[in-house]
């Protein structure tokens, strides 16, 4: 039996992920992909840089709004993909504190 995490997304759920504005797409490790994927984990944390900065805001510094986030385990075309419903950020400090929704699919 395969755990929730090793299931990939069906190629219907990883090209809607994959062409909808409305994904947030976080690269991330192991370690961090087994934690959301097992429910542990429900704010996923980055610095405050432009890059982050451009992902989370538009350019008259509103918050972009997304439906969900596409978690991916890594930069191989065959790395783990997860997708979760998107909760919205807060900042604090120099580091943004995104919310990590229910899990859509594995």
């Amino acid at each position: 039996m395969k755990l929730a995490w090793q299931h990939n997304l069906s190629s219907k759920e990883y090209k809607m992920a994959k062409e909808s504005k409305n994904t947030l797409k976080i690269v991330i490790k192991a370690e961090w992909f087994d934690l959301i994927a097992s429910g542990k984990k429900k704010i996923e944390y980055r610095d405050v840089t432009p890059f982050w900065t451009s992902r989370l805001y538009d350019q008259n510094n509103k918050k972009r709004i997304y439906e969900r986030i596409e978690f991916i385990n890594g930069y191989n075309k065959d790395a783990r993909r997860m997708v979760t419903k998107y909760e919205g950020f807060s900042k604090k400090g120099g580091v943004f504190l995104i919310r990590v929704g229910k899990i859509v699919s594995k």
